[in-house]
């Protein structure tokens, strides 16, 4: 089975793992899937003593494919946080060009429509915001009004090919800004169903390794195996 198998295959019960109840990785995602796969063939090999102290067996052979589910929510969830991250940098690097783009848009529309009343209020209230929301929407609107009311801006020999700039930033930034967002500290559903398989894997393991050192507590070498 691929690991997008073991996965359908425990999406429910992952799923229904409480939010409250989610404990996070405290080493490498990939070390503990590993581990936990060598720790299902050494408890396979003491299935019988195991099972006589009293642990339900199929734990044993559930540890394996729910360590592949593991696998696949965080080859899923790093997709997604490497997304991230390189939107995080785009951002970085385009979005001062673009902030000085909507700020010479507002310096030049704001004196070509100095003497238009309705449409100088329009780039007034346009000028209001700050935030990088507002830079991507400001941009956008600046756009539409200069190709609603060219002549003012013509008058002052303004490049009209500014507008469509505009409007192309504005719908570039808009991306990069939906995934940037993502960055500030905003819950990931693929992480927190990451989160969920490794709580669900740490508690069916935690169990082996418990009977298997409590079974095992005279024969070191065999009782090492059951460590974490």
């Amino acid at each position: 089975m691929s690991y997008q198998d073991d996965y359908d295959l425990w999406k429910e019960e992952i799923g229904g793992v409480p939010s409250d109840e989610i404990k996070l990785p405290n080493r490498p995602v990939d070390e503990y899937a590993a581990s936990v796969e060598t720790l299902a063939v050494d408890a396979n090999q003491d299935r019988d003593a195991l099972g006589a102290a009293g642990m339900d067996v199929t734990l044993i052979d559930e540890l394996t494919p729910l360590a592949g589910a593991l696998r696949y929510c965080q080859a899923v969830w790093m997709g997604e946080y490497r997304f991230r991250q390189e939107a995080q940098k785009e951002w970085g690097e385009q979005s001062p060009a673009a902030f000085e783009l909507r700020d010479g848009l507002l310096h030049d529309f704001s004196f070509a429509y100095r003497n238009d009343a309705d449409n100088h209020k329009r780039v007034m209230r346009i000028r209001e915001g700050g935030s990088n929301a507002d830079m991507v929407q400001d941009l956008y609107e600046l756009a539409e009004l200069g190709a609603k009311y060219p002549d003012p801006l013509t008058a002052i020999n303004f490049d009209l090919t500014k507008l469509d700039l505009a409007r192309a930033t504005s719908e570039t930034m808009a991306e990069l800004l939906a995934a940037y967002n993502g960055t500030a500290g905003e819950t990931s559903p693929n992480k927190v169903t990451r989160d969920k398989a490794f709580t669900l894997l740490a508690e069916k393991a935690g169990t082996v390794r418990e009977f298997g050192q409590y079974i095992f507590w005279k024969d070191e070498e065999k009782r090492k195996k059951y460590l974490a």
